[in-house]
């Protein structure tokens, strides 16, 4: 006599109202008996749809209280839906929770993590504890393993697979041996990718395809062109990796001419020559190409918008996303990021608050990629007041939003409100990084904030992950000489683990200037000199310096040096804009 289920989501609601919305509807509780009912059919075809976390978590519930939390086909059917739903580490307590989990629930989670791009390590680990279980691979699991090793690069990994594929017997699997293929070519291991090439046993369009790509990744661009002779079969993928592969080497003109023998062309392939002319800074025949498109979709509207950003025409860029909206054109998460760019690139406040309104009408106010560009793009136009608006508005914020926000305010001069914003990330359990200590040091350095700057330079030290790099030493150099602390800068240069670069040298001079320390400022200019002998702004400051202290034979000795080496300071220029116009 099987056990009665006290349903919390019951037949009825399940051929009721889940069927056909999949809503939140709970009917009322009864007894439900699973052998009449067919109760792991019905769980089973619940799962195939589009859960809450809510409902999984129901569904889930009702699985443990009938004992069949140990069915290996439920329950893969349920930490499928949980990684689908952005729970992977549920779905990893639900497998560990299986005493014996057999061949299919290992395939399940290792494909589900293999999916999952912030957790392909665990992948590779699920297949790592299959091993030790003494389960023995086969041609379903090997694949996802494989692909979670080509992500990550992970070529150690991989080859003890390949070792695996020896030892079971699965090298003659085409789907094997392409996934072992690609995890070669996508490390960056072209000879052994060869290899298990020439040794296929039979080779499909998509072997052939992974081959061609990995000899373009390794620049060996006359053996990708033979390849591409040789094959039997081609498809649209085959030849958008041949016109890629010869756009990215260089060869705009070659893959244009591939471009144009193609049998048939899809957006990848029109997108792909956009982005090729791109590179080569050749507008004029992205706009041209992008003209010939007879159906324009938001992949190609994204990329000529992103060709005019990277050649420097933001205001094209704008204009032409500004034909996108009129053609009726939705506009996505990417084309959005890129017409930010263009925004902060323009310097107009105008254009940026109406790019914010386009994110607001366009719903992209709760994408968080979008919010931390936003802030970026008002501190680069100089509107704290705007970033701060947008930061604060933000229902979610991770690192990059903290560190965007305090280097704005850090570089534009309120510092006690980047100082503010950085324990409101402590508190919040943010965990900062370099960046963040980047931004930190320098809002100290604008504001002349000596022992806060000393006091976050060695809270780097203390917290213990957090690596010292050049411009955190630059940023303390720039604090203590605007401070005048001359030799204690001197002395923190000094004790670098690594060798100072020209930024360190050159701030320390610049504060030997500001408080006439000819001493310091002798060493440093010197060895700016020595490092970077066609720089005239090093042998200005010094000559300044000289002048100041009326050492006039110093200074027109260096002076002279400028001129015999043919070096002139150029004049530097600011972007001011006045009535809507940048200029």
């Amino acid at each position: 006599m099987l056990p009665q289920i006290w349903s919390i989501i019951p037949y009825s609601s399940y051929f009721c109202g889940w069927r056909r919305s999949f809503g939140s509807r709970i009917c009322s509780l009864k007894f439900v008996e699973p052998e009449e009912r067919n109760w792991k059919g019905i769980v089973s075809h619940i799962l195939e749809k589009h859960l809450t976390v809510a409902q999984l978590s129901q569904v889930h519930s009702q699985i443990i209280v009938n004992g069949s939390h140990q069915d290996d086909t439920l329950v893969s059917h349920l930490v499928s839906s949980l990684i689908k739903s952005g729970n992977p580490d549920v779905a990893s307590t639900v497998f560990q929770q299986v005493k014996h989990p057999q061949n299919y629930l290992w395939t399940c989670i290792i494909r589900g993590y293999s999916s999952c791009d912030s957790h392909l390590q665990g992948a590779i680990a699920f297949y790592a504890q299959m091993r030790n279980q003494l389960f023995l691979p086969n041609n379903f699991n090997i694949p996802f393993a494989l692909k979670a090793c080509a992500k990550l690069k992970c070529i150690c990994e991989g080859e003890q697979i390949h070792a695996d594929l020896l030892k079971v017997g699965f090298i003659s699997d085409v789907y094997v041996q392409t996934s072992l293929l690609d995890m070669y070519v996508k490390c960056s291991q072209v000879t052994k990718a060869k290899q298990v090439f020439d040794n296929m046993f039979e080779k499909n369009v998509v072997s052939w395809t992974a081959m061609l790509a990995g000899y373009f990744n390794s620049g060996l661009l006359d053996e990708a062109a033979d390849l591409f002779q040789e094959m039997p079969t081609k498809n649209i993928v085959t030849w958008n990796v041949m016109i890629d592969g010869l756009s990215r080497s260089g060869n705009i003109v070659e893959a244009r001419h591939y471009f144009d023998m193609m049998p048939v062309k899809n957006v990848v392939s029109w997108t792909t020559m956009i982005g090729g002319y791109s590179r080569r800074q050749d507008v004029v025949n992205a706009r041209l190409l992008f003209d010939q498109m007879v159906e324009k979709e938001v992949v190609a509207w994204t990329a000529m918008i992103s060709c005019y950003v990277e050649n420097g025409n933001p205001d094209e860029a704008i204009e032409i996303f500004r034909e996108m909206q009129a053609a009726g054109v939705k506009a996505d998460e990417v084309t959005m990021l890129v017409v930010i760019s263009a925004g902060t690139a323009t310097g107009s406040f105008d254009i940026c608050e109406w790019i914010q309104n386009c994110v607001k009408a366009g719903c992209y106010g709760s994408k968080l990629r979008i919010s931390n560009a936003l802030v970026n793009m008002y501190a680069s136009v100089g509107n704290i007041t705007k970033a701060l608006e947008v930061f604060y508005g933000m229902s979610k914020r991770d690192v990059v939003s903290y560190n965007s926000i305090i280097a704005a305010c850090g570089s534009h001069g309120f510092a006690d409100q980047a100082l503010s914003l950085f324990s409101m990330m402590l508190n919040a359990g943010v965990r900062p990084n370099s960046i963040t200590f980047t931004g930190v040091l320098t809002a100290c350095a604008h504001s002349g904030l000596v022992q806060e700057g000393r006091q976050n330079f060695a809270l780097m030290h203390e917290l213990g992950f957090i690596e010292l790099k050049m411009k955190h030493y630059s940023c303390m150099v720039d604090l203590l000489g605007r401070a005048g602390f001359i030799d204690e800068a001197y002395m923190l240069v000094a004790s670098m683990p690594i060798e100072p670069e020209t930024t360190i040298w050159g701030a320390l001079l610049g504060a030997c200037k500001i408080h006439g320390n000819l001493h310091v400022a002798e060493l440093a200019a010197n060895k700016l000199i020595e490092m970077e002998s066609g720089n005239p702004g090093n042998f200005c400051v010094l000559a300044n310096i000289y002048s100041e202290n009326y050492m006039w034979v110093e200074a027109s000795k260096l002076r002279g040096m400028m001129m015999h080496e043919g070096l002139y300071k150029m004049p530097g220029r600011s972007l001011v804009e006045a009535c809507n116009l940048s200029s």
